[in-house]
């Protein structure tokens, strides 16, 4: 079995285990017109899409795994326990903002390519969210800017 058959049949299982949880999921009014079961489902089924895609296409075995690439796994939980802790106070848009750039970064990005990727990705998603959806985010130390 090929690693991306296996990484396939593990996305199929945490897009069930998502699709589990996120079922149970009920707000005792209605605040916002999707609810909050719409987005674990929507992951779920993306997740899914994509674990199927990867078991059908199959593939070549992966390299083996370097240090450079553990280091990198670890930066990026580093970076995302990072986003948990500091996203309330500092809002969406400058948290996801720092994450996205530290991320682009990680990944090989030049300062300028996180910077605009990051600044389209905080702030345009930011507008989906609140003003598409009508889903509320934490607004922090922008506060009405946005």
């Amino acid at each position: 079995m090929s690693s991306n058959r296996t990484l396939g049949a593990v996305a199929l299982l945490m897009a069930g285990i998502l699709l589990i949880f996120g079922w149970g999921l009920v707000a005792p009014f209605a605040y916002e017109p999707v609810g909050p079961r719409a987005f674990p489902m929507l992951t779920a089924a993306l997740i899914a899409f994509c674990g199927v895609v990867l078991m059908i296409r199959g593939g070549n075995d992966a390299d083996p795994v370097t240090g450079r690439t553990m280091t990198g796994i670890g930066m990026l939980v580093a970076t995302l326990l990072v986003y948990a802790v500091v996203f309330e106070r500092l809002g969406y848009v400058p948290s996801t903002f720092l994450m996205a750039a530290v991320v682009s970064l990680i990944f090989g990005a030049t300062v300028v390519q996180a910077a605009l990727s990051s600044a389209l990705l905080s702030v345009g998603s930011y507008l989906l969210f609140d003003h598409g959806l009508d889903v509320v985010l934490p607004t922090g130390i922008v506060g009405g800017l946005i």
